[in-house]
């Protein structure tokens, strides 16, 4: 993301930026190698410097890293924090580091992304004892009873019709799609359990992050789906939460719906499990949750809530065999072109070649936009914004 009111805008995220500052200050000690994965405007990759670090990688793919590294000069940081843009893992560093410093978490803790993300970085970025900010993280769930929440999936009423039109086909895909939560503690209808835990020094595994917890009510009540956050353990005894009715920062927590309420008898015993679906090379995918008082069951799973035609499906599975279409050959003809002596206008005359139809500045267009993201940079000083007026 490169939008410059985004990245100030978490500046004012106070609560989650003092407490970053305060765990890289306790972690990275005096010469250490630390590297700030998805680094931004580079605050923590300041933080880690003041606390000692030898050298600092920040990487980012995205264009913030010139902005960061124009903060650096102001503020004399530039001798000690290198800004990179580049996606992990085809970034290289000089050598390994000390200390590894991630905190752009989705609202489960980890998807199939940042949980590759950080497997390359322990695989190919750190030395085998590194330390990790924040130190782990824990994956809590609690059943929801809010009529209120759950009527988020079925807001068009009884029928599901309206404009005279049955649209209750959408309701599957509905119920099977975990939503951002706008959930508070008032709508738990239990404590919270842990089901995982995410030792973030270490090669992380898909089985951590899901798992079932029970509970039994003194009461009868109704159970509209799971509310599902995470705590990160900063070191310390200091902690940051996305719980309902915590600061969620700029993460937030997940409300797992089910398709109708689920009554619950007083002493009858609620089990919750909830787990992501590994994918054939060990990521976590698809969640799937599960609630049962051993009576009455329900199901939820996300892959349900995928609309996807089979054949869409099957180009997802590990065994499809994938054809370039005409728009991904046009692409790979101009990646292969790209040999460092041929021009943006003369690779634009190659698609004109296949793609008569289209004027010069498309065709130029085209190249630019294939070539976005993987072009060498290293060598681009960034512009100042007065230097640009």
């Amino acid at each position: 993301m490169s939008d410059i009111k985004y990245y100030r805008d978490l500046l004012k995220q106070e609560k989650r930026i003092t407490a970053f500052q305060r765990a890289v200050a306790r972690v990275v000690q005096q010469g250490d190698r630390v590297l700030d994965v998805g680094a931004g405007l580079g605050t923590f990759a300041f933080f880690a410097a003041d606390a000692g670090a030898a050298r600092v990688w920040a990487v980012d793919g995205h264009p913030i890293v010139h902005v960061a590294n124009a903060v650096a000069a102001v503020n004399d940081y530039r001798d000690r924090v290198e800004f990179i843009r580049g996606w992990i893992p085809a970034v290289e560093l000089p050598e390994p580091a000390d200390v590894v410093i991630f905190e752009d978490f989705p609202p489960r803790l980890l998807d199939a992304r940042t949980f590759r993300l950080l497997r390359w970085v322990h695989r190919g970025y750190t030395e085998p004892n590194a330390r990790a900010v924040p130190a782990r993280g824990t994956v809590h769930i609690a059943p929801v009873s809010s009529a209120a929440a759950w009527s988020e999936i079925a807001e068009l009423g009884p029928g599901d019709s309206s404009y005279g039109i049955d649209w209750s086909p959408s309701r599957e895909y509905l119920v099977n799609a975990p939503l951002s939560g706008n959930l508070t503690p008032a709508d738990l209808a239990g404590p919270p359990a842990a089901i995982g835990v995410v030792e973030f020094d270490k090669v992380p595994t898909t089985a951590a992050l899901g798992g079932h917890a029970e509970w039994t009510f003194t009461h009868d009540c109704q159970i509209h789906g799971v509310a599902l956050w995470f705590d990160l353990d900063l070191g310390g005894g200091e902690q940051l939460s996305n719980a309902p009715g915590a600061d969620p920062a700029s993460w937030g927590h997940l409300f797992l719906p089910i398709e109708a309420p689920l009554v619950l008898l007083a002493r009858r015993r609620l089990r919750i499990t909830v787990e992501p679906r590994p994918l054939p090379d060990g990521c976590p995918g698809w969640l799937s949750w599960t609630l049962t008082d051993g009576v009455t069951t329900r199901r939820g799973y996300e892959l349900a809530g995928l609309p996807a035609s089979l054949a869409e499906l099957e180009a997802m599975s590990s065994a499809f065999v994938p054809r370039l279409d005409a728009g991904g050959a046009l692409e790979a003809m101009v990646l292969q072109l790209t040999d460092g002596k041929r021009t943006v206008r003369d690779l634009a005359r190659e698609v004109r070649r296949v793609r008569p139809d289209l004027a010069e500045p498309e065709a130029e267009r085209f190249v630019v936009s294939t070539l976005r993201g993987r072009v060498a940079l290293e060598h681009a000083t960034p512009i100042v914004a007065q230097e640009a007026l």
